[in-house]
């Protein structure tokens, strides 16, 4: 019982852990090069491996909204940046990305962990906020579900931010973190 326990955790680690290769591989693939986060034990897997990777700048903040300053400014020095925070952190976040981005058209890939997402036990409000907000803030989104589309649409999402020169959400579920398996898998 024991041992059968301890396999399905080995297998759930190694689910978390390729999900977030895959998707720290999206955003490097995307030409991403500086990476400004905030602790979240739901990103921890992602998070660690960003503060390990040579080929990006990760800069740890104490405020999401902090990193929409450092990235508008690195942004203005040829960086392609992202920020990876929580929902909640987006909301601290709004009067940067107004007064910031969209003030001055700079382009940023917002990787927001969607809490309070369909079937979370915690943090609804918030879940319930967060498409509404980027709605009322004219920023386009897209929910990622499924690992496997997680490259393309970062790729695609960098591109829409580029061309457009407006911040791009991509909300990140538990499925697409590898901490919860997809509907249709269940």
């Amino acid at each position: 019982m024991l041992s059968g326990f301890i396999n399905q955790k080995r297998k759930d680690r190694l689910k978390v852990d390729a999900a977030a290769r895959t998707i720290l591989s999206g955003l490097k693939e995307a030409g991403i090069n500086l990476i400004a986060s905030l602790p979240d034990i739901n990103l921890a897997e992602l998070l660690r491996l960003i503060e390990q990777d040579r080929d990006v700048i990760h800069v740890p903040l104490c405020r999401e909204e902090e990193g929409i300053g450092i990235c508008a400014g690195a942004y203005l020095v040829g960086k392609k940046c992202t920020v990876v925070m929580q929902n909640g952190g987006f909301f601290n976040s709004n009067n940067a990305i107004v007064s910031t981005l969209l003030q001055y058209q700079i382009p940023l890939l917002l990787m927001i962990y969607y809490a309070g997402d369909i079937s979370d036990r915690t943090f609804s409000t918030s879940g319930g906020m967060t498409e509404p907000v980027l709605n009322a803030m004219g920023i386009r989104f897209y929910t990622l579900r499924e690992l496997a589309q997680a490259k393309e649409v970062i790729q695609r999402a960098q591109v829409l931010a580029e061309d457009s020169k407006r911040p791009v959400a991509l909300l990140l579920t538990k499925e697409v973190l590898g901490r919860r398996p997809a509907a249709g898998a269940i």
